[in-house]
């Protein structure tokens, strides 16, 4: 019997911080999913971890044969070398006899084999996969329950750590999941266009604090991986003092100074109103400072973002030779919210980034369609970037800056510390552009209403438009003598 308390690693990247540090070593888990999860690959990386550390491992098929086991492992470019296998779908040691029924007589005799292969070996880590196929012997949810009671038993009398794949479908009185240390559910959702999204959750672990929730979850060549659920109540970095320059003088004063850092800004208006040359320009104002600067692009190419920059008159290329400007273009259909979440932890976390932008919040929803956690998921990302002492960036595009747009799934007035609103408005038979803080919850900010124009070096803001009237509805009447706008 295993008296260890040291955890032991899991071997699926991000896995083991779900864990808070792994598995508890001598103890039953469930691996649970539908067909097609990734059940066995988890429990191949769990076992080849344990190989690679120099412990005894052992994989029991029961329903792939040793040649498609080594298929799949071969398809993630791993080694097997070392792991020991023994395949129980062909064992047909079946006994007659009228006393009992014939398919119970199958079962007790794979498992009674599986029992004896544990004995001979006393493997350090054991899967068996999978415990659907045992469970066709047997429609006596009793009388299976005991024989998985044997597997437990037997793991704790020979310190191994079980892992057991079953499929979440089929009877629940013939899932015997009270039976396990820990459960592990993997499941996916088919989208209507594109690939589909994969999380992972805990509906049990005993004797060990983890993150509970949904986590994003990723199978590519190499294996799983696993996108840990930000915790927004984590440990904070030491506040750093400060405002934040835009760079421009005008726009400083009409944020009352700046942006203090720790907190999240929005920006919202139609498209086409200059919201990616806004933080361009922070960006590069904070490159200039020598200060970092993260920013991920979702509408638009990182060749056409250059090309916009560079005509602008922005130094892009010397903050991206410098390092201090990092540019990252998200497909949404093939980075799910978790895993994006991860990556920007890791910008803040361990490269000290000071600015992350997301140029837009709407292509970053287009990963979570319907999905009713929207705001929360968003509200944990910024909360937890901001805790970090980092300045976030979040462009969002909606029609008016007054009313939420039918159907908007994400309220950023909710969400950040700081609205900046852009909108057009039309005057002497143009369109122009305005800018406005509509709410920013630490320090005072101008009250008016700034024209601005997109020129050379970025956003140009010009003076207040204090001779204007319902500049806000986008028709404006001037009140005032004539005079030039800019």
């Amino acid at each position: 019997m295993s008296t260890s308390n040291a955890l032991i690693s899991s071997g699926v990247p991000g896995l083991d911080d779900v864990l808070k540090g792994g598995l508890r070593p001598g103890h039953l888990y469930f691996v649970e999913g539908n067909p097609g999860t990734g059940k066995t690959t988890f429990g191949l990386q769990f076992l080849l971890e344990g190989v690679r550390r120099g412990e005894r491992c052992l994989l029991i098929t029961l329903a792939e044969s040793p040649a498609e086991v080594a298929v799949i492992a071969d398809s993630h470019g791993w080694s097997i070398d070392g792991l020991q296998m023994r395949d129980l779908i062909s064992s047909d040691e079946i006994h007659s006899t009228a006393l009992f029924d014939l398919t119970e007589i199958a079962l007790d005799d794979r498992v009674q084999a599986a029992l004896a292969e544990m004995d001979d070996l006393k493997p350090q880590r054991l899967v068996l996969d999978t415990l659907a196929a045992l469970r066709i012997y047997s429609d006596q949810s009793s009388f299976f329950r005991r024989h998985v009671e044997l597997f437990r038993s037997k793991a704790d009398e020979l310190g191994t750590t079980l892992l057991v794949t079953d499929e979440a479908s089929g009877p629940v009185e013939l899932h015997p999941r009270s039976l396990a240390w820990g459960i592990i559910r993997m499941e996916q959702r088919v989208n209507d266009y594109g690939p589909g999204r994969r999380w992972l959750w805990l509906p049990k672990l005993r004797g060990q604090p983890y993150v509970g929730g949904f986590h994003d979850l990723r199978i590519e060549t190499g294996g799983l991986s696993v996108f840990p659920r930000l915790e927004p109540g984590r440990a904070s970095a030491p506040a750093r003092d400060g405002l934040i320059s835009s760079g421009s003088e005008p726009l400083d004063a009409l944020l009352g100074g700046g942006l203090e850092r720790g907190t999240s800004v929005g920006i919202i208006g139609p498209p086409g109103c200059g919201k990616s040359t806004l933080v361009s320009s922070f960006a590069m104002a904070a490159a200039e400072r020598g200060e970092r600067v993260a920013l991920y692009a979702f509408d638009e190419s990182l060749t056409t973002f250059r090309k916009r920059a560079l005509s602008q008159g922005l130094a892009i290329d010397s903050a991206l030779d410098s390092e201090l400007l990092k540019l990252r273009q998200i497909d949404p259909g093939q980075v799910a919210p978790g895993e994006l979440a991860h990556e920007l932890a890791g910008e803040v976390d361990c490269h000290k980034t000071q600015i992350i932008i997301i140029d837009s919040l709407n292509g970053y929803l287009q990963a979570m369609p319907n999905d009713p956690s929207i705001n929360l998921q968003v509200h944990d990302l910024l909360s937890y970037l901001s805790a970090q002492g980092a300045l976030t960036l979040v462009t969002l595009a909606q029609p008016s800056p007054l009313n939420r747009q039918e159907g908007l799934a994400v309220d950023l007035s909710y969400l950040t510390d700081t609205v900046i609103a852009q909108r057009y408005f039309e005057a002497g038979g143009a369109i122009r552009y305005a800018l406005s803080v509509m709410k920013k919850r630490y320090g005072d900010h101008e009250r008016t209403i700034r024209e601005y124009k997109i020129g050379t070096g970025g956003v140009i803001v010009g003076e207040p438009l204090s001779e204007f009237r319902g500049v806000l509805t986008g028709l404006p009447e001037y009140l005032g003598k004539d005079k030039p706008l800019l």
